[in-house]
């Protein structure tokens, strides 16, 4: 039996979600066994989330830095930077090791350069796929300020990765092709023609029974007089606290207006909704979160590249607050709010008052909705969940 190795970075729950996804749609197509290669939420949620009898290996942690206030800590970065390297060549390590072992048919890495390289010192190489949303190391606005040669050495390390990146035999690009890449800011400046294969977003299937939806209104006694909001909390939880904070204050009023659900993304948390004094539900973990993306009127949500692409194939506009100092996020934002599809606010200036605005601004604006629902059919010509398992596939 055919034997392939996922590698998945893991910090976060979106890229695990999509490798655990497309792994099954590849298991529908032939039968393998599986071998899956982790750390952090990634580890937590395949424990939880994954099927019964996959192989899970725990390699070294290796993440960004994260202050008090949830942002993301660019002062800690570069006095970390010779144990993260460190850290990576131990993850380079445990790869070749693991592959070696385990010896693959083929391995899948979704967005871990460590897997790339440690095949390099394998005897026989098996063939490498690459899933990419964010080709290069972007730096966040602060640490930009005040230094001219920032931009310079973006471009330099964008470069040097798209170089180890090519060494894959093929590196897919998990979003929209220009001018509608959600992902620009993090592709910009570097010519990737030649290295990358844009196949849409790998995205869950949205497609569900009349009986499935109106299970969902039922459990949540949705009334169908009012626009339904969706609040999908997601992220590591240092990020968490002053978003859910400031949602849970604003509720009391949304609850007036709106039917309101909140997820807090916790991945072990319980799966059932809990009905708050302001008279919002509540899940710990949101069993129905697809049925919701098609129900809502509208997503509050970080703006994680997973997200940004859920937001797009259900055809739903959002608000979108990311985590503080995130360049990825931040530029995804900029990105979807420039391709008239919601409305940014940053972390620091997220209140409630603006909050409430912006949920009623997406809600009652009708362009909001026209813009996504535009988009939503450019991004049905692509199936990028069937197209990298065709890929897969293919090596096969």
């Amino acid at each position: 039996m055919d034997k392939i190795y996922f590698a998945v970075y893991g910090s976060g729950l979106g890229h695990v979600t999509r490798v655990l996804e497309v792994s099954r749609l590849v298991k529908q197509k032939k039968d393998y066994v599986a071998r899956f290669s982790c750390s952090d939420q990634a580890l937590e949620y395949l424990k939880s989330h994954g099927d019964r009898g996959e192989s899970i290996v725990e390699g070294p942690a290796l993440d960004v830095e994260w202050t008090a206030d949830g942002s993301f800590s660019s002062s800690e970065f570069i006095p970390r930077f010779p144990f993260m390297l460190n850290t990576f060549l131990k993850q380079v390590q445990f790869e070749a090791e693991n592959i070696s072992k385990f010896n693959p048919k083929i391995v899948v890495s979704d967005s871990k350069l460590s897997p790339v390289l440690s095949t390099l010192r394998l005897k026989t190489k098996p063939p490498i796929i690459t899933m990419l949303n964010q080709f290069k190391v972007t730096l966040p606005p602060r640490f930009k300020a005040g230094r001219p040669l920032s931009s310079i050495y973006e471009r330099f390390a964008g470069d040097v990765l798209g170089l180890l990146w090519s060494l894959s035999d093929e590196v897919l690009m998990t979003d929209l092709p220009p001018p509608y890449t959600i992902g620009e800011s993090n592709v910009s400046g570097n010519d990737v023609s030649n290295i990358v294969k844009y196949v849409g977003f790998i995205s869950p299937s949205l497609e569900f029974s009349e009986g499935s939806l109106n299970k969902a209104r039922q459990t949540l006694d949705i009334d169908s007089g009012k626009a339904l909001a969706f609040f999908q909390i997601s992220g590591p939880e240092v990020t968490k606290k002053r978003f859910v904070d400031i949602v849970l204050g604003s509720c009391r009023n949304l609850c007036k207006r709106y039917n309101v659900v909140i997820s807090m993304g916790h991945s072990s948390g319980s799966g059932e909704p809990k009905r708050l004094s302001s008279g919002a539900w509540l899940y710990e973990w949101c069993p129905i979160k697809d049925e919701l993306f098609v129900l809502s009127n509208i997503i509050v949500a970080r703006s994680g590249h997973r997200t940004m692409g859920e937001c797009i194939d259900a055809g739903k506009p959002a608000v979108l607050i990311p985590i503080r100092n995130h360049p990825e996020q931040l530029g995804n934002a900029e990105k979807f709010s420039k391709l008239g599809l919601g409305i940014e606010i940053k972390s620091e200036n997220l209140r409630n008052e603006n909050l409430e605005e912006s949920v009623d601004a997406c809600i009652n604006n009708p362009s909001y909705g026209k813009n996504a629902e535009r988009l939503m059919s450019i991004s049905k010509r692509y199936n990028g969940m069937e197209k990298v398992a065709e890929i897969i596939q293919s090596y096969r």
